[in-house]
């Protein structure tokens, strides 16, 4: 069973995590039980995502090492890059020992300020591009695509092209029957996958 942890800050884009939380929990429950275990966890609790929606995770020292580190993106993640050392520092060891890391959105700009997109190609939301591209100068930003994977990194585009990343990292996983069963079960419809 492999363990997807999604993390969570104040200021997260709900869909951000919501869909690939949904995707990956179908996908490991219902599809191909027993296949995926997914969990949310942040540095402290509760965390108030964008919108004003509060959320109780698990701390990280409450759940297992990631197979599948998930990183979404939304208004805090600037602050979590200038002000949250430890946050940067959980981020950098877990992507560098998960199986795949997958951002989603601006959480791309972790990836970018950690200097893991060095010389990849990659996406992010429209309106962040250019930041991504300060952040990193090397990355070879993709900006038409719902999402780009290159080696064990998936970055997603904004929001909703996080759903579709989340697919294709289940069929990556599972295989093309899971993700698109999954799909039906969510009764979604895209061809990006």
């Amino acid at each position: 069973m492999l363990q997807v942890v999604i993390f969570l800050f104040d200021g997260v884009e709900v869909l951000d995590f919501a869909a690939p939380f949904e995707v990956f929990t179908y996908a490991g429950m219902r599809v191909r039980p027993g296949s995926l275990q997914v969990s949310t966890a942040a540095i402290s609790a509760p965390i108030t995502a964008r919108n004003g929606l509060v959320v109780l995770p698990p701390s990280l020292a409450q759940i297992p090492s990631p197979d599948v580190l998930v990183l979404p993106g939304g208004l805090g993640v600037n602050r979590v890059i200038e002000e949250d050392a430890a946050a940067m520092h959980w981020i950098a060891k877990t992507a560098a020992e998960a199986q795949w890391t997958m951002s989603i959105c601006t959480g791309a700009l972790f990836l970018a300020k950690l200097g893991l997109l060095r010389g990849r190609r990659a996406t992010t939301h429209f309106a962040d591009l250019d930041e991504l591209k300060r952040l990193e100068p090397s990355v070879q930003l993709e900006p038409n695509q719902r999402f780009v994977h290159e080696g064990s990194i998936i970055t997603s585009a904004g929001i909703s092209a996080g759903l579709d990343a989340s697919l294709y990292l289940v069929a990556q996983i599972l295989g093309r029957d899971a993700a698109q069963e999954t799909a039906q079960w969510l009764e979604y419809r895209s061809k990006d996958w």
